[in-house]
């Protein structure tokens, strides 16, 4: 099935005197109300910083699990460092998701009133591997930087106020990610996923891939389809919390991994809002506390017994 998400060029979306401005806010528009997935090029991010991070993140995960246990987020009481196979599960009705991740979060340096929240808990990072932190940090700035681009677009496009979103990111619980799905195993049943069927739990995530087919979404039709992305391209998808924010304008898609004879990787970047975000006034949700309830049924070390 050809790949019907739209695809947006950024460099095109950001700037309103583009001649292709308004056709590229009408792909936007479409793609937030209708797939909840889109993807986009031409982003102000050089491809070989993307390719350095991959490689750092390679390097992480190739290491002896005795050097990636020093970091081991179940010693935590965040999500922080690393989570090995089966340290997540986003889906109840499937068995936990069948795949490692590194997690860190905004390097704050100023006191705030949220400081003593797991979601802005300090970053936990490996030895024995140069530069990793300062590069992965320096990612995550850039990362923060096209997604507050993207969202006063979205608010243009839905004719929101101004920074009707965009100002509520000056303490984010934002999430840089990495994924490594090893290669699928035959003796995995149908309940095995890399990472079962779900929507995303937060505002806006960024995905970067290492080219290796993996993605899948329900489109609106509702049958499964594989994203094919290029490596210099970025995969973008709305969550739930946006969907609430936006009272169901935006839409959160359901998406899936579910692994093949390729090892995989992925670096998602979830962005998220400041803790006290009012997300629903009618129910007087906010965004920390949705976070919240949502991560502590997902990391396993955090699910209350």
């Amino acid at each position: 099935m050809l790949n019907q998400i739209p695809k947006i060029d950024f460099n095109s979306l950001s700037n309103e005197s583009h001649n292709d401005y308004q056709i590229e806010q009408k792909k936007l528009k479409k793609a937030v109300t209708d797939y909840g997935f889109l993807i986009i090029k031409n982003y102000p991010i050089n491809f070989q910083n993307i390719n350095n991070v991959f490689a750092l993140y390679r390097d992480f995960f190739k290491q002896d699990l005795d050097e990636k246990d020093k970091v081991n987020m179940s010693k935590t009481s965040s999500n922080r460092g690393w989570g090995g196979i089966k340290a997540e599960q986003v889906n109840a009705d499937f068995n936990p998701d069948n795949k490692e991740i590194f997690d860190c979060g905004p390097n704050i340096k100023v006191n705030h009133q949220f400081q003593d929240l797991p979601y802005y808990s300090k970053n936990i990072w490996p030895d024995g591997i140069p530069s990793f932190e300062n590069k992965i940090m320096e990612f995550y700035k850039s990362c923060s930087e096209i997604s507050i681009s993207i969202l006063k677009q979205i608010e243009i496009s839905l004719n929101y106020s101004s920074n009707f979103f965009a100002n509520k990111f000056e303490l984010p619980m934002a999430l840089l990610r990495c994924n490594y799905y090893p290669k699928r195993s035959q003796k995995m049943s149908k309940k095995d996923y890399g990472i079962a069927p779900h929507t995303d739990y937060g505002c806006l995530t960024l995905l970067f891939t290492d080219g290796t087919p993996g993605l899948e979404v329900e489109l609106p039709n509702k049958k499964w389809t594989k994203v094919f992305a290029d490596k210099k391209e970025i995969i973008v998808n709305f969550g739930d919390m946006l969907e609430i924010w936006s009272k169901k304008q935006i839409k959160a898609t359901p998406h899936r991994v579910i692994g093949g004879n390729k090892e995989r990787f992925s670096i998602p970047f979830f962005f998220n809002p400041q803790y006290d975000t009012v997300i629903s006034e009618n129910k007087n949700i906010l965004a920390g506390e949705y976070l919240s309830q949502r991560y502590n049924s997902t990391y396993i070390h955090k699910i209350i017994k």
